[in-house]
């Protein structure tokens, strides 16, 4: 047994020595002194050990219920990816078909309307040249 770093034959060693100095009268009543700080010392001891396991407690409480979140958050990763993986998909079906259309529309387009050098009509009415614009003044 240890208590305070003193092991049972140190403890001995000091009531022998405190027999010798004290005498055999006095010696009971210090004991007794002795005895009542031990307890106390014990008491005091039992209650901050009581309170360390209970904040001890607590904490590991709270680390389990913050692992439980970050545990369903990695589920909700998990849907949040699947979702993500859905729209890029639907995205690349839209994209594809968009490009589909575009390429049908300029075909119908091309083979309406394509003048003898090979321009569309919208492109051969089309007037390129800059003309400057008149502007009225009012006097």
């Amino acid at each position: 047994m240890s208590l305070f770093g003193v092991g049972a034959g140190e403890a001995a060693l000091v009531l022998v020595l405190a027999m010798i100095v004290v005498g055999p009268q006095r010696f009971p009543e210090i004991a007794r002194q002795g005895g009542r700080w031990y307890r106390l010392a014990r008491q005091y001891t039992d209650e901050v050990m009581k309170d360390v396991r209970s904040a001890v407690d607590d904490i590991e409480q709270e680390i389990n219920s913050e692992t439980e979140d970050l545990k369903s958050l990695g589920s909700l990763g998990d849907d949040l990816r699947e979702i993500r993986d859905d729209v890029e998909s639907v995205g690349a079906e839209s994209a594809s078909d968009a490009e589909r259309t575009m390429s049908d529309t300029a075909a119908a387009a091309g083979s309406d309307g394509t003048s003898s050098d090979g321009a569309t009509e919208s492109t051969a009415k089309r007037d390129t040249s800059v003309r400057p614009s008149r502007r009225t003044e009012d006097s």
